[in-house]
């Protein structure tokens, strides 16, 4: 809840804002619209009216040959394309040139002058000024006509209606007629131009078609005539021309070709198998261990049979050597016996790797024999091959010329009877009329924008200077851009001479005045800024020069000392001193010779007029006033004015020109800090309270001085007020309950 409230707050707070801004430039919006309302009103009253002709064509999509299905059906109805050049054709320089010849608009007065004398043309810019022809000099009928071809489009306009085929043609003029005679004729121009080029192409096309024709007769004799002749070269029969003999002739050919191949192929197999078998039993066949492992070997039956004697001599030594010792005729029998059997059976085994390789090498020799027979068989076939290829290429050259003739020539039928029939595919929907009433200028339409526009020029206007204003305007920006607390507000008084020595002085003038009240404001909120206790001694001074600090310092003294406070006044201004001026008093003497030891600040002491207040003159300007501010004899002399009075005001220069009011900053109890509404920049109000921040000063606050009440609407409730309360002859009135915000 509380947060929706503060939103609430945060917008109205910018609405006002945005308010103010316009109240306080109202002279500069006003302006702007004047301005805006005074062009327009001369443009819309002094503009010659125009009138508009609008003639709307239906465009079809034409269709090149209306006797050939394909290409009816072929037709995109929703080519983009062709509508967006039929828009350019309309627009194009060759229809526009039409229309002037067939209107004779050179010799119209619209764009030719009365006394012929000299070519002009009647710009469309002119329409809206004082309606004089726009003159040119151009000597070349091409130059002049060139020109007269382009102020005639500037009235042109090709609007196509959306979502259909239909496209509005429209002629804006001074002369209504003209207006909807050029529409007219325009669209009659393109529809000429149109069937022109479609009779145009029809004919070039027929032109084309012939000799295309005769030339497609004479390839297909020649190609007729090569093909015989090939024929009776080869020797093929009539029946060959129909692709049966020499498909035949061509299949035993390829036939006897495949069977070759293929038993080339299984041969290839069987000696790639012979040989695989042979390489692997010569490698085992090296290492006697390993020869029993060749797969001829293991199904040989007489190596099984010698492997199973083998093994039985075996089983007997073995059984027999328990008794015999390996001498023993009977071991050396067995021994010998064993190794005779091993010997015929690694012969078995080399009998059989020699059987394998001679299985091999037949092998080669029947892949070497195939290999032959497909060669031979490959060249025949190719011979035959080459002959049918270039036969076959012969007779579809021929068929192929024989079918573009019959075409050519069936088209060159269907042109010559398109040519004859003249259809149009553009139609006048509706003619254009002549109009009754200008298009423009609208006049209503006119002001009603010249309003629009000169508002938001006048409301961008005044918030662009806005924005382009750095000044301090208002108690926000002194803290946003200065972090300064807000003093009070003096607003803009004129000073009235008659009967008073000192007219700055409204407090001593004019005590019931909004100004005076102002003021005693402003002494509430300097003895309020410190939270403990109230200062005492109060340093006057601004960012720059001209701010009216010396007229605050003087006007906040006198209503201390009407609220009873012994008030001390000192002029610290020691280069250029005003406050002895504004009070009428004199300076002689003052500051700077007690400063320099030329006397006691007690003998130096001015009365005023106002009871309670004293008033300390700056004195003889001094060649070094920063070196006797710096002085502990300044130091000294604050310190018994704390101790003689309630309230010393001081007045010093400006923070930005010298180091003056820096240097005082850090003796007194707090500076004031006066600022010029709309006048002084943020930024140097900003660097003049970061100096005295620096110098270890204390800054009490800002006062926004001459604020002009009777503009800126942000103060217009605080000067009512007070005016409501006062009155204009300084009786006393009824207070108004201030409602609450």
């Amino acid at each position: 809840m509380q947060e929706n409230q503060k939103a609430n707050l945060f917008e109205e707070a910018h609405l006002l804002d945005y308010w103010r801004v316009i109240m306080k430039r109202r002279k500069l919006i006003l302006t702007t619209l004047l301005v805006v309302l005074a062009v327009v009103i001369v443009y819309v009253f002094s503009a010659v009216p125009i009138y508009r002709g609008t003639t709307q064509l239906l465009i079809e999509r034409a269709n090149p040959n209306l006797l050939s299905p394909q290409e009816i059906f072929a037709i995109d109805p929703s080519g983009q394309d062709f509508y967006q050049t039929q828009y350019r054709i309309l627009e194009s320089r060759a229809i526009s040139r039409e229309v002037i010849h067939r209107m004779n608009l050179d010799r119209h007065p619209l764009y030719k002058p009365p006394d012929g004398t000299e070519f002009s043309l009647f710009s469309p810019s002119s329409w809206f000024s004082s309606g004089e022809p726009a003159r040119s000099l151009s000597s070349s009928p091409d130059e002049r006509e060139a020109a007269l071809v382009s102020t005639f489009q500037t009235g042109l306009a090709i609007k196509p209606v959306r979502n259909s085929r239909i496209v509005e043609i429209s002629f804006d003029s001074p002369d209504p007629k003209l207006a909807a005679g050029a529409a007219n004729t325009l669209a009659q121009a393109y529809i000429d131009w149109n069937l022109g080029i479609r009779i145009k192409s029809t004919q070039s096309a027929s032109t084309f078609l012939d000799e295309q024709v005769k030339q497609a007769k004479q390839k297909m004799e020649a190609s007729e005539q090569a093909l015989q002749q090939y024929r009776e070269k080869y020797g093929l029969s009539v029946m060959a021309t129909k692709g049966q003999g020499h498909q035949a002739s061509e299949d035993i050919t390829r036939q006897r070709l495949r069977q070759v191949n293929t038993q080339l192929t299984e041969a290839t197999n069987r000696r790639i198998e012979a040989e695989i078998k042979y390489r692997k039993a010569t490698e085992l066949l090296r290492n006697p261990d390993a020869s029993d492992s060749i797969p001829e070997v293991v199904m040989n039956p007489i190596i099984i049979s010698m492997k199973d004697k083998e093994i039985q001599l075996i089983r007997e030594r073995t059984e027999k050597s328990s008794k015999y010792g390996s001498k023993h005729p009977v071991m050396v029998a067995l021994n010998e016996e064993l190794d005779n059997l091993r010997t015929l059976k690694r012969q078995e085994i080399v009998n059989i790797v020699n059987a394998l390789k001679a299985n091999y090498e037949v092998a080669s020799r029947q892949e070497g024999s195939l290999m032959s027979a497909m060669r031979h068989s490959e060249g025949e076939t190719i011979n035959r091959d080459k002959v049918t290829i270039q036969f076959q290429v012969l007779e579809q050259e021929a068929e192929s010329n024989r079918q573009l003739y019959d075409l050519l020539l069936k088209r060159l039928k269907e042109t010559s009877v398109t040519e004859e029939n003249r259809t149009v595919n553009i139609h006048v929907v509706d003619a254009a009329e002549v109009p009754r009433t200008p298009v423009k200028p609208k006049k209503a339409q006119g002001l009603l924008l010249a309003l629009v526009v000169g508002l938001g020029l006048g409301t961008g206007a005044a918030f662009f200077s806005e924005y382009m204003d750095d000044t301090v305007k208002n108690p926000e920006d002194l803290e946003k851009f200065a972090a300064l607390p807000y003093l009070g507000s003096i607003p803009r008084f004129e000073t009235d001479e008659k009967g008073h020595a000192t007219p700055d002085l409204m407090v001593l003038n004019n005590p019931k005045s909004p100004v005076s009240e102002a003021y005693r404001g402003l002494r509430t909120g300097i003895l309020f800024s410190a939270p403990d206790q109230s200062p005492k001694i109060i340093l006057v001074t601004s960012a720059a020069a001209s701010e009216g600090k010396t007229l605050t310092c003087a006007n906040t003294a006198m209503v201390m000392a009407f609220a009873g406070d012994r008030t001390l006044m000192v002029d610290l201004d020691m280069r250029r001193p005003r406050l002895h001026k504004t009070l009428n008093l004199k300076n002689d003497q003052g500051l700077s010779n007690i400063l320099v030891g030329d006397g006691d600040w007690r003998t130096m002491i001015q009365g005023t007029s106002v009871e309670n207040l004293s008033f300390i003159s700056s004195g003889p300007i001094a060649p070094n006033p920063a070196e006797l501010i710096a002085s502990t004899r300044m130091q000294s002399l604050i310190e018994e004015w704390k101790a003689s009075y309630d309230r010393i005001i001081i007045d010093s220069p400006p923070v930005s020109a010298v180091t003056d009011a820096v240097l005082l900053a850090r003796l007194v109890d707090g500076t004031v800090i006066v600022t010029h509404a709309g006048v002084t920049s943020r930024h140097v109000v900003a660097s003049a309270v970061k100096q005295i921040r620096d110098a270890q000063g204390r800054v009490l606050g800002a006062i926004l001085n001459d604020i002009d009440t009777r503009d800126d609407n942000y103060y217009y409730h605080y000067h009512y007020y007070h005016h409501y309360y006062y009155g204009e002859a300084g009786q006393k009135k009824k207070k108004k309950k201030r409602p609450k915000t």
